[in-house]
């Protein structure tokens, strides 16, 4: 075995995250520490922990590439040395409410309330913001307002009821072992925009359609008619459609629309004769940047900051 091969095996059990933690952790600066799943979680979570900080602090934020490493991170630490209300841990609840999980009880481990902290970005406070604030649809009257999220509210409830079936396989081949990338199955596959709305592609307008093109893009076999049936009543049951459908899917629904009303709104509101000027290019590449800050801190996480960080920077102040 090479020093290399040492090194990284060293690593592996004693957790990159945390080795990537001592190489940051400064005992003496006003600064939290945080362990994030993805590379794309500290440009939700840092905009949303900072509002919460009195000024002076800030947020170090590590990501550890997927949750089974940040559950390691949390062994590895040594709890003697560092407040556990200065160092946290973030994590997405995924389908553990349908799929047990062994999750370690701590209290500075917050699981967000739904499938994602995408999740918490996708409701019509943000939609109207990106609207007004990008896509320059600004100036709304009140009637206005109430038609572009009544037109809001239906589109979502459409790509969620669409979705359900997907989800639903998903809970099936995690549940037998399968692993599953869910990046393989894509929305843009099934949807399309037109006339201000969203539409599944004709091809695609059964869910049997949807589930076999899924198991295709994943390279797996699509369970039985009964599973399904039985998985969806389940999956409903627990609030499945409101809560666990992918919070990046959920994320390209919201994308997508604001671009579809865009280009026709003077159909859904008569008063504008055309799509305004864009103020911000928004694409693929840059939706997180823009989406995150206009989301709110959901109440499960301010409590849980309010009693972490928070509480640790009132200590460390005595």
């Amino acid at each position: 075995m090479t020093m290399l091969d040492v090194h990284a095996d060293a690593l592996e059990r004693v957790s990159a995250a945390y080795h990537e933690f001592l190489l940051r952790y400064k005992a003496s600066a006003n600064v939290v520490y945080g362990i994030v799943e993805g590379k794309e979680d500290p440009l939700f979570y840092r905009g949303l922990i900072e509002r919460q900080l009195p000024e002076g602090w800030e947020v170090e934020l590590i990501p550890a590439g997927r949750k089974d490493n940040v559950l390691k991170a949390i062994t590895a630490f040594d709890w003697t040395r560092f407040s556990p209300k200065r160092v946290c841990f973030f994590v997405d609840r995924d389908l553990s409410d349908l799929i047990p999980e062994s999750i370690p009880t701590v209290d500075n481990l917050y699981t967000t309330d739904n499938y994602s902290i995408e999740n918490d970005v996708v409701n019509f406070g943000v939609f109207k913001r990106l609207l007004e604030e990008v896509l320059n649809i600004s100036g709304l009257r009140p009637e206005e307002v109430e038609i572009v999220k009544q037109h809001f509210e239906h589109s979502l409830t459409f790509f969620k009821k669409a979705m359900l079936s997907i989800m639903t396989q998903v809970l099936l081949w995690r549940r037998s072992g399968r692993r599953v990338c869910l990046n393989d199955i894509r929305p843009k596959d099934f949807f399309i925009f037109s006339d201000g709305n969203i539409k599944l592609r004709t091809e695609f307008e059964s869910a049997l359609s949807r589930l076999q093109h899924a198991a295709n893009c994943v390279n797996l076999v699509a369970s039985s008619e009964a599973e399904l049936s039985k998985a969806e009543a389940e999956f409903r049951y627990g609030q499945g459609p409101d809560r666990f459908i992918r919070g990046k899917y959920l994320l390209w629904f919201l994308v997508e629309l604001s671009f579809e009303v865009h280009r026709s709104i003077s159909s859904l509101l008569s008063r504008f004769k055309a799509p305004p000027k864009v103020r911000v290019s928004i694409g693929p590449g840059n939706a997180i940047v823009v989406l995150a800050p206009r989301a709110r801190c959901p109440g499960s996480l301010q409590l849980f900051l309010e009693r972490t960080f928070c509480q640790h920077i009132r200590e460390s102040a005595l």
